[in-house]
């Protein structure tokens, strides 16, 4: 039986072997991810494949990474809870210093792997945070429980409904005018 990666890792070392990663990450375990997630249920099932980047010049370790997850979001239309579908594919380029950052080939993201070592689980939450959508939303409207707004000027809101509203900052408008 195979004794399971603890993080951090040797990046180095895998690249060199060619090794391919597989496993599950529990969403709950994402410190970060949390505040973004309407529920803590879930994994994100990643596969890493390491190899060398080699652009002529320089070498670095490297991997190609994919990851998939089923997060709750909150739907920012009708604000209830919703499983979303999460593909990302990334590869990344592993760096000792930032200094390198510029060396690394145009296809690859550096990351910073102080001393050869970098943590794959603190990758899988950089990316899962990437893949996030800034405005998580049903795909459908149909799916979502929001009550649509007017359609038409006739399902407007009547202007004799807000007659009765008070208006503290009308009269500043004509002081400003002086």
């Amino acid at each position: 039986m195979l004794k399971p990666l603890t993080d951090p890792v040797d990046v180095g070392l895998l690249s060199a072997s060619e090794s391919t990663v597989s496993g599950d990450y529990p969403l709950a375990g994402f410190e970060r991810l949390k505040d973004s997630l309407a529920k803590s249920e879930g994994t994100a099932r990643v596969e890493f494949r390491f190899h060398d980047a080699d652009d002529g010049e320089s070498r670095f370790p490297a991997l190609d990474g994919s990851v998939e997850a089923r997060p709750w979001l909150v739907c920012q239309r009708c604000l209830n809870p919703f499983e979303w579908r999460l593909e990302s594919a990334f590869t990344v380029a592993f760096v000792a210093a930032e200094e390198q950052s510029a060396q690394v080939p145009g296809e690859y993201d550096a990351v910073l792997a102080p001393h050869g070592r970098a943590s794959l689980h603190e990758l899988v939450e950089d990316e899962l945070l990437l893949a996030l959508p800034l405005v998580p939303m049903h795909e459908r409207i149909e799916e979502c429980r929001a009550s649509p707004g007017p359609s038409s000027p006739e399902d407007a809101p009547d202007e004799a409904a807000h007659e009765g509203t008070t208006r503290p900052f009308a009269q500043l408008r004509d002081l400003l005018d002086r």
